[in-house]
This record gives C-alpha cells, sequence and structure tokens, in this order.
C-alpha cells in the first residue's frame, strides 16, 4: 500500500518547472535603454553586466572653460592663459564636443586677450581673429570688455570680413549626429575661410572630433570607428569568475537585437535574434526565454502513463485481495453431482 501512495502522489505531482538556463546575463546594447533586460534578468533571478559603451562625458571642458574665463577677470593671467591653452588642446581633439557656439568664440576672445596682456600681441590677433572666423557677427560690448579689447577684436572681424565664404559637406554615417563650430549641422552649410572645428557622435560608435582649415569649398567624409562588443573569451572570463552556469549575451546592432545562451564550454545552446523598434522590449522578452524555457514533460510524467499505470497497480493488489477472500469462506461457486434413478439404464 506505501508503494501505491507513492505512485499515486508522483502521478498527481505537477511537471516540474526547469531551473533558469543562465544566472549572467551580459549586455552590449550602444545607446539604447537597458532598463527592459535588466529588469527581466532580475525577474529570473540572473544578474547583469552591461558592457555598453558611455561616450566620455564633455562637461569637463566648457568647465574648464569657464574656469579660466573667471581667472582672467580675476587678473589671475597666466593661470587663465594656462587653463584655456588646456581647453584648446582639448577642442582640437574632440571637435569642441561639450560647447555652444558662444563658449567656442568666448575661448578665443578670451585667450587672445590673455596673450595681449602677457605680452604675445601677434598670437592674440591671431586668436581673436579665430573668434571672429566662429561668429563674425559678434560684438563686444564695453560693459563687460575693455576699449582696448573692442578695438583689437574689431580690427579681427574687418580681417575676417575680406575674407571669402565657402560651403562645407560633412557625411557621417547614417544615425550619427554633427555639429560644426558647436553648433547642429542639418545639411551644407556656408563658413568664413579659416579654423573650423567637426564633431561626430554615433550610438554604435566612437565619438569623433577634429579640426580643419577650410580654404574653398570642402566634402568632409567622416567615419568614426565602431565600437566593439566584447569578444565570447571575455564575457566567459566574467561569467567564470561570477560563478555562473551558463551566461546569456545580449548585442543589439541598429534595429536587430541579438540574444544567445551560451554554456561555459563556449558552445552555444540557443539564440534568439528580434527586429527593433527603439525599444528593447522584444528583445527582453527573449532574454525571458532563454533564462527560463519551458517546462520538460518526460514520457513519466503523462497522465495517461499514469492512468494506466494505476490500473495495473490497481489490478496487482485487487487479485490477491480476491483470492484471500475465497480462501477463508470457501469455494465461491456450488458444484453439482447429476444423480440417476437406481436400476435404470441411462
Amino acid at each position: 500500500m506505501r508503494t501505491l501512495g507513492a505512485l499515486l502522489v508522483l502521478a498527481l505531482a505537477a511537471p516540474a518547472v526547469a531551473a533558469p538556463a543562465a544566472d549572467l546575463v551580459v549586455v552590449w546594447a550602444p545607446g539604447a535603454r537597458t532598463a527592459p533586460l535588466e529588469a527581466v534578468a532580475r525577474a529570473h533571478g540572473a544578474a547583469v553586466i552591461d558592457r555598453s559603451p558611455h561616450p566620455t562625458a564633455t562637461a569637463q571642458t566648457a568647465q574648464k572653460l569657464r574656469a579660466g574665463i573667471a581667472a582672467y577677470n580675476a587678473l589671475q593671467l597666466q593661470q587663465a592663459k594656462d587653463t584655456l591653452d588646456a581647453v584648446r588642446s582639448e577642442i582640437d581633439a574632440n571637435g569642441a564636443a561639450g560647447l555652444s557656439p558662444a563658449l567656442l568664440s568666448d575661448l578665443f576672445v578670451y585667450r587672445g586677450l590673455a596673450r595681449a596682456k602677457l605680452g604675445d600681441d601677434s598670437g592674440s590677433f591671431d586668436d581673436l581673429v579665430i573668434a571672429a572666423t566662429i561668429d563674425p557677427t559678434r560684438e563686444l560690448d564695453t560693459l563687460t570688455f575693455e576699449p582696448s579689447a573692442k578695438k583689437a577684436f574689431d580690427r579681427a572681424k574687418e580681417l575676417v570680413v575680406e575674407r571669402k565664404t565657402v560651403r562645407l559637406t560633412v557625411q557621417p554615417p547614417a544615425g550619427c549626429a554633427v555639429t560644426v563650430d558647436a553648433a547642429p549641422y542639418t545639411g551644407p552649410v556656408d563658413r568664413v575661410v579659416g579654423h573650423h572645428w567637426v564633431h561626430v557622435a554615433c550610438a554604435d560608435r566612437e565619438p569623433l572630433g577634429r579640426p580643419i582649415e577650410l580654404i574653398s569649398d570642402a566634402t568632409m567624409p567622416i567615419e568614426p570607428p565602431p565600437y566593439l562588443p566584447p569578444s565570447d573569451s571575455e564575457t566567459l572570463v566574467q561569467a567564470r569568475t561570477a560563478s555562473a552556469r551558463a551566461v546569456v549575451v545580449v548585442e543589439v546592432h541598429g534595429s536587430v537585437g541579438t540574444a544567445r545562451l551560451v554554456g561555459l564550454d563556449g558552445r552555444e545552446r540557443d539564440r534568439r535574434t528580434v527586429t527593433l523598434s527603439g525599444d528593447l522590449g522584444p528583445l527582453a522578452d527573449a532574454v525571458g526565454e532563454l533564462l527560463a524555457p519551458p517546462p520538460v514533460h518526460h514520457w513519466y510524467q503523462s497522465k495517461w502513463t499514469w492512468l494506466a499505470g494505476g490500473a495495473a497497480a490497481a489490478a496487482i493488489i485487487l487479485v490477491p485481495v480476491t483470492a484471500a477472500i475465497a480462501g477463508s469462506s470457501g469455494s465461491p461457486s456450488a458444484r453439482s453431482t447429476p444423480r440417476f434413478p437406481t436400476g435404470e439404464p441411462w
């Protein structure tokens, strides 16, 4: 009877739900909001490592510029020049990322004025010409600047006005944002011959900036290097360090999202590919499927198998019981012996 009870308990038990297939999710989704992926991973008890590239912050360039201007206003001229020299080096490297056109012009106005007060008249005038080239319509007001500073800037503007205007066309990869002299670029622009700065920012590429010297109409193809996702070997090192059983590797390339279930042996066990339209929700659903695959039903968990097995078990038990009953009360059937009249043939 104990055996029968155990069999019935097993028969009535629900099919076992498979354990999560992986306990680590490594995400590489440049420029995308990864919250849906993080939520589905947490819901299945998996840890998340976000390996997405994050553009370098450019706010420090503007902060340094303002610090240099403050030093000039405080008559700390050498400190102002040194700070503004450092900012000039930064914008040459990043294409004036993080600045506005007004701040970019301020850089060369204040740097030029600081150089003049330190005795570098030639270098000072060059800076003022660049400031006027960036914004030929700018005027220095006498409430903020000394009359001598305004006079020097006006001379620089006179030189810039005599220069010709040329057309600049930038050709970035699709989906990238471009600035020219820190102003948004939406198509070919006209600029005065001279120094200018171009910056390109893309979700799936490294930011790229450069200074340019315009002397005539120019078309400038610019191709920032693409971000590269972590290799499988790098991902497996992280998975082993985290003592994970397996890892789900998530990658987003443009409008295509891929989720792969990879074992610690480096072999891909399963994969999902989805088309994205701005939200990672469909990709999060795919990750959920890989983390918690549907329950596996074995033949011995089928209700029909257990019904048949239960009937067989009942027969095995009932037959001996019936025999025992018969043995205690005599034969369950009566036998009759025919009787014939004596002396009569039959």
